[in-house]
């Protein structure tokens, strides 16, 4: 508490004097972290600061301005901040000492941005090169003055809502290491993404689309189709079981706009047992799990029922909810990770650590409390599930006010906290987990989030926390009836809704695979981010290596996806991640067979759109697609939607989203040599699984060779005789969409999600890239050839 503020306008000493004050420890040395609460004192005491390098006129002015708009309030001190930094930094430039000098500078002038990290705001200049990115911190407290990312190491740039505002990107690299950058203007925002892709554009090899840079939370222009496809494809691959359970929540939370960087939308993951005080743990008992289809509130149907009283107490003019607490808030993360974070709960709590009783002591006592108490409704953390798990022991000797924080006792049938790590783990990959994971994501990230099947669901939360997830800034103000910084800083303390992804319930797994005991300790790569176990799968890819499959599936359909605030939209186009992209469900253009004496095939998709007919040699043909119109074969069913459809002489393939290929035979078909071929049946029928991707085109250019594209962005032969890929070229940087051979047979086309066509030639052992046209402004969605001319068709509804 300041009492004065004196000094002289040709002094070089500023003199406060206080009647209370506030210690803090800093750090005693390079290797020394001090961990301690900021300790407050009411003792009278005249402090004074000398200026050596400045005006202390210029700063006591300053300290004035300052000490004046803290006696006038919260919201008025926050307006002369911001003025004084905008007058303070008026002449500060960005250092383009920095730049090499092969480098360009593409911002006509830096910007302001700040970067954000956990609980912490760092102000500074950014620019952008034709090779990095810098950001300048202003001032600048640490050793490095700048920030360097070289664009050539950007993995992921994910579009994210900080505060109430579409305003700030996540910049991930190959190593692991994050940039998240919030703009004060939208429209900054959007100059550096375009920039960003056209950057990658220019670069060698394949370029990126907007939509690849930018497919997650909120695409660039808000093209909310590119996160619906990309959910989409990791949707299949989980079913699949080349994803894992905890690898599919990593990303479903990254997709629902959640970051590690910004504490009010931490990664969310569910409490998967409910027996933390047993000796042993037996995953086989399925006693031991927790019920995934109700959210936390509802595991206790005492407390439920004291929610479900106040509920009908409320008002009907009024805004009712059933939870007036959110399962994930920033202090519900500083609670679990406590241990690893000190400083963070020391900024939470203004300097203290939180009181004894309510800190993370004993996973027992945390279970106990989230089953019973009326304000603790959180659900867990993704740091219980990936090693290491030192952020459960109190390996800093950190030390509260009541006494030495000891390490956090965990259940008895856990050895050490690997071992618990180990074993939550285990439970949350186990089949029982796996089986009932798409209820509890109904309810985190699916229909049952919001709106009257959250009231049926018991799922109803406070209307604050929806706050952000459709609409514009000035509309959700509007709707609360805050002013917007109070709102901010409410969304900011108490948490918020993930971003919806599903409008429909989520589909069952198909596969489910074996889980180890000690694989996650053997394996690191499972403690990986999504991102990253996704670059291992499209690596170690069985597309080379197909696998017969069984005529029949258990399920069917994948679930559509909705974003907030495009629930129900169609998902016919998508978006791509760098290296690993989603696309069009399977627009495909006219293909023809290899060989001008054979009968000419006939390509379509799913939703009819875009298919091409012509006349069916082979009297039985048509009589056999008459055959299939009243009642649906088995060749027809899939994990997904079917995509692609062809036919050639007796063969009728298909291709779908689970990545397989399909050949059965056309009932009263002819083949080729003129005689009648067998009626179709279960024996006669081939399915193989040529990718872990959904597939996308096809086009057939002999009897038995097929053209396949891919939301693995590949254009492949394939030999449905020999049962393999022939060839494989990935050229496209997005998912090829559609496939056309011309009528004289030399040429095959691709288009692209990547907004470029490319004509291929090929034999039936080889492809080879021959003319690429990529200076087309929309996704492909359509392609035919015919000589020397090439035509495509776009989404923005042109031909050219």
């Amino acid at each position: 508490q300041v009492k004065s503020i004196e000094g002289a306008a040709d002094a070089d000493r500023i003199a406060l004097e206080c009647e209370q004050f506030v210690q803090v420890a800093t750090k005693t040395g390079a290797e020394t972290r001090i961990v301690t609460p900021f300790t407050s004192l009411k003792s009278k005491i005249a402090v004074t600061f000398q200026v050596h390098y400045a005006s202390a006129a210029e700063y006591l002015s300053i300290a004035r301005r300052l000490w004046a708009a803290a006696c006038r309030g919260f919201s008025r001190s926050e307006e002369v901040v911001q003025q004084i930094l905008e007058e303070v930094t008026v002449d500060v430039q960005f250092d383009v000492s920095r730049l090499g000098h092969r480098e360009t500078a593409l911002l006509p002038n830096h910007l302001w941005v700040r970067r954000v990290e956990p609980l912490l705001e760092v102000r500074g200049l950014l620019q952008l090169s034709n090779e990095a990115i810098y950001f300048q911190p202003h001032p600048n407290f640490s050793s490095k003055p700048v920030k360097q990312v070289p664009l050539s190491d950007v993995l992921h740039v994910f579009r994210r809502v900080y505060g109430i505002q579409a305003n700030a990107l996540e910049i991930i690299t190959v190593s692991g290491d994050c940039l998240y950058l919030c703009f004060d203007a939208h429209g900054q925002c959007d100059q550096v993404a375009r920039l960003l892709v056209e950057q990658r554009r220019s670069e060698p090899g394949p370029s990126l689309s907007p939509a690849a840079l930018f497919g997650l939370a909120a695409s660039v222009g808000g093209n909310a189709e590119g996160v619906l496809q990309d959910v989409r494809k990791m949707t299949a691959l989980w079913q699949s079981g080349l994803l894992s359970n905890f690898h599919y929540l990593d990303f479903l939370n990254c997709a629902a706009g959640r970051s590690t960087n910004d504490f009010s939308q931490y990664p969310v993951f569910p409490w998967v047992l409910s027996d933390y005080t047993s000796e042993t743990l037996d995953l086989d008992d399925l006693s031991v799990y927790r019920d995934l289809t109700k959210p936390v509130g509802a595991l206790s149907e005492k407390r439920l029922a004291y929610f479900q009283e106040r509920l009908a107490g409320m008002p009907e003019g009024e805004d009712r909810f059933l939870y007036g607490t959110h399962y994930s808030t920033p202090a519900y993360v500083i609670y679990w990770l406590l241990r690893a974070m000190p400083e963070r709960m020391l900024r939470l709590h203004s300097g203290h650590f939180d009181a004894w009783a309510r800190l993370f002591r004993s996973v027992a006592e945390s279970w106990d409390s989230v089953n019973e108490s009326t304000a603790s409704l959180m659900e867990l953390v993704p740091e219980f599930f990936v090693l290491p798990g030192d952020w459960l022991e109190n390996s800093l000797g950190i030390v509260t006010a009541e006494g030495p924080l000891v390490d956090v006792q965990l259940p008895r049938w856990a050895s050490s906290a690997s071992d618990f790590i180990c074993k939550m783990r285990a439970a949350l990959e186990s089949e029982h987990v796996s089986r009932h994971l798409p209820a509890w994501i109904d309810l985190i990230f699916g229909f049952k989030q919001s709106g009257e099947a959250a009231v049926k669901a018991n799922n109803l939360f406070h209307p604050v926390c929806y706050t952000g997830s459709t609409g514009t800034p000035e509309a959700a103000v509007a709707a609360s009836g805050l002013p917007m910084s109070v709102l901010e800083l409410q969304l900011k303390e108490f948490g918020r809704m993930p971003q919806q992804l599903f409008s429909e319930a989520h589909p069952p797994r198909l596969r489910v695979p074996r889980w180890e005991a000690g694989q996650l300790r053997d394996d690191p790569k499972q403690s990986e981010p999504w991102y990253k176990a996704v670059r291992h799968i499209s690596a170690h890819s069985t597309a080379d290596s197909p696998e017969v499959l069984p005529t029949s599936s258990r399920t069917s359909g994948t679930p559509t996806p909705a974003v907030a605030g495009a629930a129900g939209s169609s998902a016919s186009t998508g978006s791509a991640l760098p290296r690993f992209s989603a696309g069009a469900g399977g627009s495909g253009g006219y293909a023809s067979n290899g060989s001008t004496s054979a009968p000419a095939p006939t390509v379509s998709t799913a939703s009819g759109r875009g298919a091409a007919s012509r006349g069916w040699t082979g009297a039985g043909t048509v009589a056999g697609l008459r055959a299939l119109r009243p009642r649906p074969l088995a060749p027809f069913e899939t994990s997904g939607s079917v995509t692609g459809i062809a036919s050639c002489s007796a063969n009728l393939y298909s291709i779908g989203e689970d990545g397989c290929l399909r050949v059965s035979v056309l009932p009263g078909s002819i083949d080729m040599d003129g005689s009648p071929s067998l009626t179709a049946s279960a024996s006669m029928r081939r399915n193989f699984r040529i990718s872990p991707m959904p597939l996308s085109a096809l086009a057939v250019l002999q009897n038995e060779l097929l053209a396949v594209g891919g939301h693995d962005n590949t254009v492949s032969l394939y030999s449905t005789s020999c049962g393999s890929s022939l060839a494989k070229c990935q050229v496209h940087a997005d998912t090829v969409t559609c496939l056309s051979v011309s009528p004289d047979f030399s040429t095959l086309v691709s288009g692209s999600r990547d907004q470029s066509v490319i004509t291929w030639s090929f034999t039936p052992s080889s492809l080879k890239q021959e003319v690429t046209f990529d200076d087309l402004q929309q996704p492909i969605t359509c392609v035919a050839a015919s000589g020397d001319l090439v035509l495509s068709g776009s989404c923005c509804r042109c031909c050219c």
